[in-house]
C-alpha cells in the first residue's frame, strides 16, 4: 500500500497506524456534560491488554506526544452544535448546553492552530484494561468538548524519516446512538410547508429521486454493482445542506452500494475534480483492503461536470482529509 505523508510543522511524516473508535464514555467527560452520577474520571481507557495495541501505543509506562489541529475540533464542534443547542439526551446539566456549546468554540479559536499535549499510560492501574492520562490543556479538552455516547477519538500514528514518532488525536461525532447518522434536530433546507401532506409529499420526492438517479447512472460507480434492487440514492450533497432546488435534483445524486453509501455519508470516501476515489486516512487500513478500495483510482460517473458542484460541496465540507 503506497505510503500517506503529513506535513506537521515542516516536518513530514508517514502515517504508520491508525487506532479509531475510541468511544467517549460518560465517565470520562467533564461533570458539565454528563448523563449520569459521579463526577468523572481523568484517565481515558484505551483498550483491553493485546499485542495490537502495545505495538500502536508502546511498552509498559509509555509516554505519548499527541496534538489536535484547531480547525479540526471547531469542525468537532460545529457537528455536534445540534446536540448542544437541542440535547436528546439527558445530561445532568442540560440547560447549560447551549452556552457552553457557544464558550467553548470561543475556548478553541483562541488556541494554537495545533494543540500538543502529552499522554501517560497508567500503569499502576491492574492489567488487563488500559488507561492513560495527562495535566497538560490540550488533554482537557478532550474531557470539556465531547458529549457522551455520541462522540469518539481516532489516532493516527506518525513516523519522521529520523524516526520519531507522534500522535495526531481527532475527535468525532456519531449521532447512532440517537438512532439515525444525522441528530435528529437537523432538517434539510427546503419548505414543505409543515402541513399534514408534508411527509407523503417527502416520501414521494425520495421515490421520484431515486428513479431518475437511477436512470441517469444505472450503476454504483465505485463497485460497477448495476442491481438496483440493492443500490441506494446517496446524495453528494448531503439531504440536510441541501436548499430546495438541490434536495432532488438528479445531479445531486448518484447509486451506490450500501456499504458505499455509508462510508460515503460519513467523509471516509470521496470523489475528486478528476473523478478520482478519495479514501481518507481516519479510515482503517484493513478495512480498506477488505473492501477492496483503492485511493485515486479513476472512477466512471457518467454527467460528472453536472455533478461536479456537489460533489465539490461534500469534498470540502464532509470528507475527512
Amino acid at each position: 500500500m503506497e505510503k500517506i505523508i503529513h506535513n506537521i510543522e515542516n516536518v513530514l511524516y508517514e502515517h504508520i497506524d491508525l487506532r479509531d473508535k475510541i468511544y467517549i464514555a460518560d465517565s470520562f467527560v467533564k461533570p458539565s456534560q454528563k448523563i449520569g452520577l459521579g463526577n468523572g474520571e481523568a484517565k481515558l481507557y484505551l483498550g483491553n491488554e493485546s499485542e495490537l495495541l502495545r505495538d500502536f501505543y508502546g511498552n509498559n509506562g509509555f509516554k505519548l506526544k499527541c496534538f489536535f489541529k484547531k480547525k479540526e475540533l471547531i469542525k468537532f464542534l460545529e457537528d455536534l452544535q445540534p446536540e448542544y443547542k437541542n440535547p436528546q439526551q439527558q445530561y445532568r446539566r442540560k440547560e447549560n448546553l447551549p452556552m457552553l456549546f457557544n464558550e467553548r468554540l470561543d475556548l478553541i479559536n483562541d488556541q494554537d492552530d495545533l494543540i500538543w499535549f502529552e499522554i501517560e499510560e497508567q500503569d499502576q492501574i491492574n492489567p488487563p484494561r488500559i488507561y492513560v492520562n495527562s495535566k497538560d490543556p490540550g488533554y482537557e479538552l478532550l474531557r470539556e468538548l465531547p458529549l457522551p455516547e455520541l462522540s469518539y477519538l481516532s489516532i493516527l500514528k506518525l513516523r519522521s524519516s529520523e524516526g520519531n514518532i507522534i500522535f495526531h488525536a481527532r475527535l468525532f461525532t456519531d449521532y447512532s446512538p440517537l438512532g439515525n447518522r444525522h441528530h435528529p434536530g437537523i432538517n434539510p433546507k427546503i419548505n414543505l410547508n409543515h402541513n399534514k401532506n408534508s411527509t407523503l409529499i417527502a416520501r414521494a420526492g425520495q421515490a421520484d429521486f431515486r428513479k431518475r438517479v437511477l436512470n441517469s447512472c444505472p450503476f454504483c460507480p465505485i463497485t460497477n454493482i448495476a442491481d438496483d434492487r440493492i443500490l441506494e440514492s446517496a446524495h453528494l450533497k448531503p439531504y440536510k445542506d441541501s436548499n430546495e432546488d438541490e434536495i432532488y435534483n438528479t445531479f445531486n445524486g448518484l447509486p451506490m452500494t450500501p456499504t458505499m453509501h455509508h462510508l460515503y455519508d460519513l467523509g471516509f470516501i470521496g470523489f475528486n475534480r478528476n473523478s478520482n476515489l478519495l479514501i481518507s486516512d481516519w479510515i482503517s487500513k484493513v478495512t480498506v483492503m477488505k473492501l477492496g478500495l483503492k485511493k485515486e483510482i479513476s472512477v466512471p460517473i457518467p454527467d460528472f461536470n453536472k455533478r461536479y458542484e456537489y460533489i465539490e460541496f461534500h469534498e470540502k465540507n464532509i470528507f475527512k482529509f
